[in-house]
């Protein structure tokens, strides 16, 4: 195993463990935040080089922090030491899985050469089939002798290529298994970080070490579980799709899910800075102990979740449960049977008691059967979910052609147009409905709308929308008949009505 010094110089180092205690750290716990991942690790301090933390992304002294132990006098600077970091078993999986590939091009490179010379031999025989020469040089004997053996030549030729064929297939998906096997099992570089304590010194210590990139980080992934039955309610299933990539392995720890990005180490209220000498006898930012209480989360940002007994890893990967509510919902259809015969539904239900309305996406599932990603938007103190069509409810639009007229007056032409509207409920249970026909708009055209002659419908002056707001039994269909008068000059284009 080969090691090599980054930044400073540093302590020599064993083999790594990947276990979650590695020389005296240990890894407390690990709050996720959007765009980065904290862990907190714990060690024992002592007089001399102390242990205190691991990292994979972190390798400058601005993305650690140390918590003081409870000692006095000064602490020396922040080292960082690379090495080979294998997870629990990997290193001897690994060199198994190396070998064996080794060994597997070897026999690789034999076959093909051994393809090769066979197809070197098949091709010198078919050059030499035709034999040359005169009867009294050349019996016929000699020459059904020559053809039966070059025959048997030939064909165990042809056998041995088709066998080695199947062996070459055989061991290429084998080096292919073996490649993945190293892959899987591959070393990883590690910063190892040491911290010089003062004479005397002893009592825990803590580190907290920034992990930035692309695999650190959690976003929402929500999930709704839509109950239509005699009594609706929704289930608020609040989880996390969750990445981390740390220098541990099956380490069950404490994982803290915070909605927000991380602010900085700096940002801590609770922490007073004090300068570092460093090794290389420069101060430099960042590279400094903390006086803090270790493990206070009160200064962290953003509202958080806690789950306990979490493994965690190198490239892990998981869809997190943080918290599950069960909601009061209210249950309303909506439909614009001008537009489309489409009925859809939307769910309202209160503030969740933790902040979601970030994740604007959820997984929706209706009495056990998924609907697909839903949208939802806050308004007021509710949350909407635009749940999409149901294939439950249905709206029919027609006109009425025996009602509609034409008529002049003057310089004007008026137009008398009718309407009807059939809406279905065929689900199981009742529920509520909105229609909305927006009446035809013209710059030039004046619409005359008499209250009686919409249905039971509310002409919304401001936009020229008919709302009707209906609640239909189980099984129940119900037709609303409308009708409007609209006039405009001769000489301007007739408005479109349909």
């Amino acid at each position: 195993m080969h090691s090599r010094i980054c930044q400073v110089a540093g302590l020599a180092l064993g083999l790594l463990s990947a276990s979650a205690e590695i020389s005296g750290q240990t890894l407390d716990h690990v709050d996720v935040f959007r765009d980065a991942v904290v862990t907190t690790w714990k060690a024992e301090a002592r007089s001399g080089p102390c242990a205190v933390a691991l990292s994979f992304h972190a390798s400058r002294p601005s993305d650690v922090l140390v918590f003081a132990a409870d000692t006095e006098g000064p602490r020396g600077g922040v080292q960082a030491q690379a090495s080979d970091w294998f997870r629990a078993g990997g290193q001897a999986a690994w060199e198994k899985a190396d070998g064996e590939l080794e060994d597997a091009v070897l026999e690789l490179a034999l076959k093909n050469a051994q393809f090769q010379l066979v197809e070197e031999d098949l091709a010198l025989l078919r050059a030499n089939r035709k034999v040359g020469g005169t009867s009294e040089a050349l019996l016929v004997e000699d020459l059904a002798e020559v053809a039966d053996f070059m025959h048997e030549e030939v064909k165990d030729l042809l056998y041995r290529r088709v066998e080695l064929t199947s062996e070459i297939e055989a061991k290429e998906k084998q080096m292919e298994v073996l490649r993945a096997a190293r892959a899987e099992w591959a070393p990883r570089q590690v910063q190892q970080w040491t911290v010089e304590m003062p004479e005397g010194a002893s009592g825990a210590l803590w580190t907290q070490v920034v992990e930035w990139g692309p695999a650190q980080c959690w976003t929402p992934a929500d999930v709704l579980t839509l109950n239509s039955g005699t009594q609706p309610g929704l289930t608020w299933s609040q989880r996390a799709d969750a990445a981390m990539d740390l220098p541990v392995w099956d380490a069950a720890v404490s994982v803290r899910f915070h909605d927000a990005a991380y602010r900085g180490l700096d940002s801590r209220p609770d922490a007073v800075p004090e300068m570092l000498t460093a090794a290389y006898a420069q101060p430099r930012k960042g590279a400094r102990v903390m006086e803090a209480e270790a493990g206070s989360a009160s200064d962290w940002p953003g509202v958080l979740w806690q789950v306990d007994g979490l493994a965690v890893g190198a490239d892990w990967q998981r869809n997190v449960g943080l918290q599950q509510q069960q909601l009061p919902v209210a249950v309303r259809h909506y439909a614009v049977p001008k537009q489309s015969p489409v009925v859809n539904m939307r769910l309202s239900v209160p503030l969740p008691g933790l902040p979601v309305a970030q994740m604007e996406k959820a997984l929706l599932m209706i009495d056990d059967r998924p609907a697909g990603k839903v949208w939802v938007s806050q308004r007021g103190d509710s949350l909407v979910v635009d749940a999409g069509g149901v294939r439950d409810w249905t709206v029919e639009r027609s006109r009425e052609s025996a009602l509609c007229s034409k008529s002049n007056l003057g310089n004007r032409v008026k137009h008398h147009r009718a309407y009807t509207i059939t809406a279905t409920n065929r689900s199981g249970i009742a529920g509520e409905l909105v229609i909305e026909e927006p009446l035809p708009v013209s710059r030039s055209a004046e619409i005359e709308v008499a209250p009686e002659s919409l249905g039971g419908g509310v002409l919304n002056e401001g936009n020229g929308i008919v709302r009707w707001q209906l609640r239909l039994a189980a099984g129940e269909s119900r037709t609303l008949q409308f009708a409007y008068d609209l006039s405009h000059s001769r000489d301007e284009p007739v408005p479109v009505f349909d």
